[in-house]
């Protein structure tokens, strides 16, 4: 039983050395498949997540300056306008703001402030929400391939257990020891790299989001100074106002 084993790692052993992918992956079993589609999800994953996490994906650059210019000008319609041809979660966190305070004009900056901050979590959960996906990979993963592992060891027992050691059993016994140590193998090989890019994309992420809860701190300054110097000089020309329509009302 012993030589018979090792034949059979040996037999994987050239089937890995010269790259037969196939052979290995019929002999994991069943499993493998299911290894498989999740493997292909994850690719899909990463990729979208190599898209949407990017930095010009979140805060483009020099939108801040963009931004700023509109407002300053008190063109909102062109902030807005602007901000949906970007599509960034910056954009989108800025076309809110500014459509709360076209709809909002007497709205006060603590208000102002607290939608920008449910925005910007928003935007934040989302991106979050997609590399999560990556997590749940790698964690599922390594459960199927223990499955694989259950499975292989419970057909190699119940070839023990049937009394016949010798032949055509000693093989089937073989066949499931390998069956469970290549789906444990596949789960490890899927799980790994899927963590690794969660972590990358997290800190990735983690950064992007830093960087923009800046910009629309910024942009709500902006804001807020625009707001105080139309207030003020509002009120200087209703002072302003006021001799003159006495003077009207002495004539």
């Amino acid at each position: 039983m012993n030589i018979l084993l090792a034949e059979e790692v040996t037999n994987l052993a050239e089937a890995a050395k010269n790259y037969e992918f196939t052979k290995i992956f019929a002999a994991g079993g069943p499993l493998m498949w299911a290894l498989l589609v999740l493997s292909v999800i994850a690719f899909m994953v990463i990729f979208i997540c190599s898209w949407t996490t990017r930095a010009s994906a979140v805060l483009p650059k020099d939108m801040v300056v963009d931004v700023e210019g509109y407002i300053r000008r008190k063109d909102y319609a062109g902030v807005l306008s602007f901000c949906e041809r970007n599509g960034s979660s910056f954009a989108r966190t800025v076309n809110v703001i500014i459509l709360f305070i076209q709809r909002n004009h007497r709205s006060n900056m603590e208000a102002i402030r607290e939608v920008a901050a449910a925005e910007g979590t928003r935007q934040a959960n989302i991106l979050s929400r997609q590399i999560s996906w990556l997590a749940d990979i790698g964690a599922i993963a390594p459960m199927v391939g223990l499955l694989g592992t259950v499975l292989g060891m419970m057909e190699t027992f119940w070839q023990m257990a049937s009394g016949n050691f010798e032949g055509v059993k000693q093989m089937q016994m073989a066949g499931g020891i390998s069956e469970a140590l290549i789906t444990t193998a596949g789960g490890l090989m899927l799980a790994i790299p899927c963590m690794l890019a969660y972590v990358i994309f997290r800190n990735y992420i983690q950064k992007h989001v830093s960087d923009m809860e800046v910009a629309v701190t910024h942009v709500l300054s902006v804001i807020a100074a625009q707001s105080e110097r139309d207030s003020r000089l509002g009120s200087i020309s209703h002072v302003g106002a006021r001799p003159e329509m006495m003077e009207g009302d002495e004539i």
